[in-house]
């Protein structure tokens, strides 16, 4: 028999060691990589509509209810279930009004959406797909972008995650909890707001090219696809309610000038936000458009089935307003979700792709978001300097912005209340007001640029007083200037990153007397 060796001790257990495909890990840093990404954005000041949202509906009128937030279409601003969730969330934090705690429910959708890519679409593309197109999503200069805003982008995406996974329960896995899944949230879209009713008829009419071209027959291959549809219009059917309020609210929104630009706009912020694997998604669409049609289907032309239904209501929409204004590319990125879905499943049968290592692949995913993001931040800047304002899926002028809050805080600080006027140009003043309002400072002492009456500074009710001008440039202050009246000369007060406060003079003279008209209270 023989012997124990009494010198050789039992082996250690190994240490754990990161496995590419461990989910938690990759969960853990798709979620700090998205935390990192947004928040010197969710510390900036409110925007324009993010202040509209928080004056008009969040905090609405003294005394304003919940029931109240859907009862007010008095502009499309009010995204119904996100409204009332800030009407809420600000009575819980006490009127508290910093700016990344104020952010935090669209901050906590956004993270839901990367959990969901993480821990539910990992059954249908793998986990090797689900940590790519997580950290897609967590670098993405689209998503990321909007993620964050007091406003219903946030919620829109996390609802059309929600019926993206439904829509692969009823495919590949539980059909009866994806049905569920998937009414409950294309009933509750709409009510976010009304252009995200075009993902429930883009889901209803894939479902049943889907399952009819399975040879299931046209009845049951309805009965699939009309609980989606059904809930879609049901919920829709809710602004009959308020007919009136959205009609005059459609009539009065803005829009961009040609559907051609607004469709180059949704095209460029997909490409961006999928990066590399865009050109996998083109050219395997084109590759397999043919087979579409096909009774049989593999994985890779589903994927060409769903893109194609997301695309129809898309180009529909904008066809119906040629010659007129054409919507915000902003209201399609209930899309972001099927897309992504659709080129993970396309990417995933690629050989190539199988036999990459995951890093080297989310090397390039990251390095794509990275690289766009900065070119476009370089642009916006340069652009919000020449005068413009920018806004669309790529760009934002307001986003990271400081410059409004800071104003404030140097015209209250250092004598101008009480003795100057402040003008403001319209796209800054909804931010510029809100920061003004919560100081506590007359809000009679502000005038916006393009609805102060031509040459009021002359007068003599308003001339006693100093004149600042906030302006992204000196012939934006000097238009300014001479509108109000004033044709002298004018300094800069005050320089913010990229706006700056004039004054007028050269610099050495100040009214310092305090009248009673700026002084007063609202």
């Amino acid at each position: 028999m023989p012997r124990p060796n009494l010198h050789n001790k039992p082996d250690k257990p190994a240490p754990p060691s990161f496995h590419e495909d461990d989910s938690r890990a990759w969960a853990i840093i798709a979620c700090a990589l998205f935390i990192a990404r947004i928040m010197p954005w969710s510390l900036a000041e409110l925007w324009h509509d993010e202040v509209l949202t928080m004056r008009y509906f969040v905090l609405g009128s003294e005394g304003s209810s919940l029931l109240s937030v859907f009862r007010n279409y008095s502009m499309a601003n009010n995204h119904f279930l996100n409204s009332a969730i800030y009407w809420w969330w600000v009575r819980f934090l006490e009127f508290s009004f910093t700016e990344h705690v104020l952010r935090w429910p669209s901050i906590f959708f956004g993270l839901l959406c990367i959990l969901l890519t993480v821990f539910h679409w990992r059954k249908f593309i793998g986990r090797r797909m689900a940590a790519i197109m997580s950290l897609t999503f967590a670098i993405s200069p689209v998503f990321t972008a909007f993620a964050y805003q007091v406003r219903g982008y946030s919620l829109a995406m996390f609802l059309s995650f929600w019926a993206t996974s439904g829509l692969l329960e009823l495919l590949y896995g539980d059909a009866r909890r994806g049905q569920y899944w998937l009414a409950i949230s294309c009933f509750l879209l709409p009510l976010v707001m009304p252009s995200a009713a075009m993902l429930g008829g883009s889901m209803a009419l894939f479902l049943f090219w889907h399952f009819i071209s399975r040879g299931q027959g046209f009845a049951r291959s309805l009965g699939v696809a009309l609980p989606a549809f059904a809930a879609t219009l049901l919920s829709s059917l809710y602004y009959l309610h308020i007919w009136d309020q959205f009609k005059a609210a459609a009539a009065s929104a803005g829009g961009w000038p040609s559907s051609w630009l607004c469709a180059g706009n949704v095209a460029l912020g997909f490409a961006a936000h999928l990066g590399p694997l865009v050109f996998v998604l083109l050219f395997f669409f084109a590759y397999r458009l043919p087979g579409v049609f096909a009774r049989r289907a593999d994985k890779s032309v589903t994927a060409a089935r769903l893109l194609l239904c997301c695309l129809l209501p898309i180009a529909l929409l904008l066809v119906l307003r040629l010659g007129g204004r054409a919507p915000f590319p902003r209201v399609f990125l209930v899309y972001l979700p099927p897309l992504s879905l659709a080129a993970a499943f396309i990417a995933k049968s690629l050989p190539l792709i199988r036999r990459l290592k995951l890093l080297y692949l989310i090397f390039f995913v990251l390095l794509s978001g990275c690289l766009i993001e900065r070119y476009c931040h370089s642009l916006t800047q340069r652009q919000v300097l020449a005068g413009a304002a920018p806004q669309n899926l790529l760009q934002q002028y307001y986003r990271n912005n400081g410059d409004n809050r800071d104003a404030v805080v140097f015209i209250r600080n250092n004598g101008f209340v009480g003795s100057s006027l402040v003008i403001v140009n319209e796209w800054d003043a909804p931010s510029f007001s809100y920061y003004w309002q919560v100081s506590a400072l007359p809000m009679q002492a502000i005038f916006v640029g393009n609805l102060m009456p031509e040459g009021f500074w002359l007068n003599p009710e308003f001339s006693r007083y100093g004149l600042l001008v906030q302006a992204r440039n000196e012939s934006e202050a000097s238009q300014l200037f001479n509108k109000a009246g004033y044709k002298g000369v004018f300094h800069i007060a005050h320089k913010g990153e990229l706006r700056q406060v004039y004054a007028i003079g050269y610099g050495g003279e100040r009214k310092t007397e305090n009248f009673e008209f700026a002084r007063g209270k609202e």
